[in-house]
């Protein structure tokens, strides 16, 4: 803003969870060099530490550019947000949730690319879940947020590898998380800041859905890497029916992106034998990929998968051999990953079966919840055809493609 010292303002929204806040403003401390930054902490009536801890301890990492917002009570996402936009005083706002921990350099390429590109509305940087030596470690969490058909929302390559050509690409979105977001000040106060209808969830999607409406886009910046520990807050999903359905009154135009964004990258959209949407190899690629590594060992197969991380058979295969060999862990953590990536009745079976014998009881149980749900689905395959005749009618051409596939028999 016209007069304040600082470029940008640091929002954090919080509710408690006082250790996933204080490593956030550590690492901010630590990977945020200068002083034309102010931190606002957005408390919304935390009932832990919070409220004793932050202020010192923000004041200590950033003298006089702290800012420990107290709201009265629990106002939710949106309004913490608002709150916390309202209290700073400068030309732009990077709101950014208390379980993220920055790395280096992570502020440069976000404003360099912002500054760079006038038609930018806003950025935010490559989300990777933590390194914390589960299946997930070091992987895409947020890459952009696209949008299927029928509104169906899902993060772009969640759980890639971040080594993948596609993580390293620049594009244009239309949608991306308000976990980490940077953008222009006025323009945010423009739109009216986060539609406070929403109780913690889809105030990003709607926002950035309403600056798509004028001719606003999004990109993530590779180059910029936070790291997302994901659903800190409690309650975090407690109202996504509603929340949903609000969005879907509120944005019923909702451009359809998903197919082309996955065409660019060598993909495509296919269906699940229930019929879900899923993206895919190719099926030539799958076939090339079938036919020359059939008999390829382990450390084949694990480069293969992190080369091609949608091609199911190798997955499949790499289950099968550390199965044999009597790694059972080892094969759960490697059809875990399959069921996330390549889902399917075999990928849903075998983590069943695998997590059983690891004694992961609950999440063996998820699986078997979701074979159950599948089973039910296709029990009935006058409706499933009824349903892909539907889908077809206005669909993308790729889309329409694999509904066809699906009608003939012939989907995988």
């Amino acid at each position: 803003m016209a007069g304040s010292r600082f470029n940008l303002s640091i929002v954090i929204p919080v509710w408690n969870g006082w250790n996933l806040t204080e490593a956030c403003l550590r690492s901010l401390a630590a990977h945020t060099p200068g002083d034309r930054f102010q931190v606002v902490l957005a408390d919304n009536g935390s009932t832990d530490q919070t409220p004793t801890a932050a202020p010192a301890l923000g004041q200590a990492l950033f003298p006089g550019r702290f800012v420990h917002h107290r709201l009265p009570e629990n106002l939710g996402f949106a309004k913490g947000c608002n709150a916390g936009a309202h209290a700073s005083s400068a030309a732009h706002l990077l709101f950014l949730n208390n379980d993220t921990t920055v790395t280096e350099n992570w502020l440069p390429p976000l404003l360099d690319a912002l500054r760079a590109d006038p038609r930018l509305a806003g950025v935010t940087p490559l989300l990777l879940f933590p390194d914390d030596r589960t299946v997930r470690a070091d992987r895409v969490q947020h890459l952009g947020i696209a949008c299927a058909g029928d509104m169906d929302f899902r993060h772009l390559y969640e759980y890639f590898p971040r080594t993948h050509p596609a993580v390293a690409r620049r594009r244009r979105l239309n949608v991306v998380t308000a976990a980490a977001l940077l953008l222009p000040a006025p323009l945010f106060h423009a739109h009216g800041g986060f539609f406070e209808g929403f109780v913690n969830g889809m105030e990003d999607v709607d926002l950035c859905l309403r600056i798509a409406r004028r001719g606003g886009h999004f990109s993530v910046i590779p180059e910029s890497v936070v790291r997302h520990h994901t659903h800190g807050t409690q309650g975090r999903f407690d109202h996504e029916s509603a929340n949903l359905s609000l969005l879907r009154t509120r944005c019923r135009d909702a451009a359809e992106d998903l197919p082309d964004l996955v065409l660019a990258d060598g993909f495509e959209p296919g269906f699940t034998p229930w019929l879900d949407l899923m993206v895919r190899l190719p099926r030539p690629r799958t076939a090339e990929l079938d036919a020359r590594h059939r008999d390829a060992d382990e450390p084949a197969l694990r480069d293969l998968i992190e080369a091609e991380p949608l091609w199911d058979t190798g997955y499949h295969a790499l289950v099968r051999l550390l199965e044999n060999q009597n790694r059972t862990q080892e094969a759960a953590s490697v059809a875990y990953l399959r069921s996330l990536l390549c889902p399917g009745l075999d990928a849903f079976r075998d983590c069943e079966r695998i997590l059983r014998r690891t004694n992961t009881l609950p999440l063996a149980d998820h699986y078997a919840r979701l074979l159950e749900h599948a089973r039910r689905r296709m029990a009935d395959p006058a409706a499933l055809a009824r349903k892909a005749r539907a889908l077809s009618r206005d669909a993308h051409p790729a889309v329409r493609r694999a509904l066809t596939a699906f009608l003939d028999g012939t989907a995988e």
